[in-house]
């Protein structure tokens, strides 16, 4: 009977399957569970078509008329113990010390849907929570933990995978780091996109192909007495039909259909992952292989299928530190995800016009950085996390009501930088931290407008020894510090701000 449920799960409306064949077997095996009639004749696949369509929902008890269902995607939304309660949580992935992580642990469908209890990512749920992702100034890096057979053949898998390729840390976009306890098929397509790729040991990755099963009943539908006789027009209209064998004609169709999936496959695989060539993944035939293995040619660390093997905890970890800023503490967690939605990060206010003025220019710096030899890649973290210089921005209203700025200061000048203080530049020269960063130090020393705490900071934040480039080179993300006020400079109460704002909205709409 396994044999038959294996066929009849790869018979999902005539379309291929990128699954294992024992997943498809538990797949349609978890049909038949829930719903017998799925398999009483051959022409019986209503059951199976609505788990894998979406088309069925699934029924509440009838004694628990209060039974209000947790949202599917709050229960797709990923938060392991090992990580502690999360800062908060987004579409299908939770927020932790600004990364945001995601899981896909079943066969995956086309559109995203809850059956029986059980919750199925699809292309679209997957696609939806990677670009609310991209798009939250809190989140810092995508970790994405597989542990999936694989899935159907649908238009929602290539798009999936353009966007990841094309908003990653390789294409100037956030790190997107894939961790693949089981990462077969559809789920190593997603995976290839991926910056990096870790698993454990003992993690299973590849099968690198497609399936499509045709079912040939005629000899039992002969045996029980059963003729099948379809009107049709148009001579192929019923090729390839579970009541007779494939001709010649439609064997050769069928073929072409699955040929032109794996080389769609093999070429995503190739353009997110130029290590494994597209000679590489035809060699694989489709073959299953361990994180690692003794014998290099069973081994998908060996064969450049993935980057390295860790423990999950230490994935996350890895990519937590790469990501990491000084400003981390006081960014992640704070406020709802409504918030980051609204463009505005949690906290935001107008700072008083004397921290402006002594808060070095933001294009000043980065010309300063760039000059100092700084990756591209590098550079442009760096500037995502700065704050925007206070004539770029434009101030919210109700924000300049509860700023409380000095009438007596004068902000620099819009059109040119403010000039090197010689004290300062000497200053900074002296800076204990500036010892071993004595190159950083010059640049910044004589950078227009900067000031002594906003070096040490930075000069602080770097490792010593080498050039600039040398030390950003894979090192934690740097950003502009905030000076901190001197003694007697009003401080403002955010949370106070809040809620004087809060109150004043609802009289107005009250």
């Amino acid at each position: 009977m396994s044999g038959r449920l294996s066929s009849m799960a790869a018979r999902h409306a005539g379309r291929p399957l990128l699954l294992t064949p024992r997943a498809a077997e538990e797949l349609a095996g978890r049909i038949r569970a829930v719903d017998s009639r799925a398999f009483e004749r051959p022409g019986r696949l209503a059951a199976l078509f609505r788990v894998l369509s979406g088309s069925r929902q699934p029924q509440a008890m009838d004694d628990a008329e209060d039974y209000t269902p947790v949202p599917m995607q709050e229960r797709l939304a990923y938060a392991p113990l090992w990580a502690g309660e999360p800062d908060d949580v987004g579409f299908c992935w939770s927020l932790k010390d600004g990364v945001a992580l995601m899981q896909a642990d079943t066969a995956l469908t086309d559109r995203g849907e809850e059956f029986c209890g059980e919750v199925y990512h699809g292309y679209d749920t997957l696609l939806a929570a990677m670009r609310e992702a991209a798009a939250d100034e809190r989140v810092r890096a995508t970790f994405l933990r597989l542990s999936s057979p694989g899935g159907v053949v649908a238009g929602g898998l290539p798009a999936l995978a353009k966007f990841m390729r094309e908003n990653r840390a390789a294409a100037g976009g956030k790190p997107i780091w894939v961790y693949a306890d089981m990462a077969c098929s559809a789920a190593y397509w997603i995976a290839a996109q991926a910056d990096r790729i870790l698993a454990p040991n003992v993690g299973l990755i590849g099968s690198i192909g497609a399936v499509l099963v045709h079912e040939n009943w005629s000899g039992a539908l002969a045996e029980a007495g059963i003729e099948i006789t379809a009107i049709q027009f148009g001579d192929k209209k019923t090729e390839g039909a579970w009541w007779g064998a494939l001709s010649p004609t439609a064997k050769a169709d069928l073929q072409a259909e699955i040929d032109q999936c794996g080389r769609n496959f093999i070429a995503d695989v190739v353009a997110g992952r130029p290590v494994v060539t597209a000679e590489a993944a035809l060699a694989t035939q489709a073959g299953v292989y361990l994180g690692d293995h003794d014998d290099p040619a069973r081994s998908a660390l060996a064969l450049n299928l993935i980057d390295e093997i860790a423990s999950e905890e230490e994935a996350f970890m890895a990519l937590r530190d790469l990501v990491a800023t000084p400003s981390t503490v006081s960014a992640a967690g704070s406020g709802a995800l409504a918030s980051a939605r609204t463009g505005r990060s949690p906290g935001a206010i107008a700072a008083p016009a004397a921290a402006k003025e002594n808060t070095v220019k933001r294009s000043t710096l980065l010309a300063a950085l760039t000059a100092a030899g700084v990756k591209p890649q590098t550079l442009a973290s760096v500037e995502a996390e700065m704050p925007a210089d206070p004539e770029e921005a434009a101030p919210d209203p109700e924000d300049e009501e509860e700023a409380l700025p000095d009438a007596g200061a004068a902000p620099p000048s819009p059109e040119q930088d403010p000039p090197v203080d010689a004290k300062v530049a000497e200053s900074i020269l002296d800076l204990p931290e500036a010892k071993g960063r004595e190159a950083m130090a010059r640049k910044l020393a004589f950078t227009p407008g900067m000031t002594l705490e906003t070096a040490r900071g930075l000069l602080a934040s770097a490792p010593r020894g080498g050039g600039l480039a040398a030390e950003m080179a894979g090192a934690r993300r740097l950003g502009a510090d905030t000076p901190t006020p001197p003694s007697g400079e009003v401080r403002i109460d955010v949370k106070g701000v809040y809620a004087r704002r809060a109150a004043r909205r609802k009289a107005k709409t009250g």
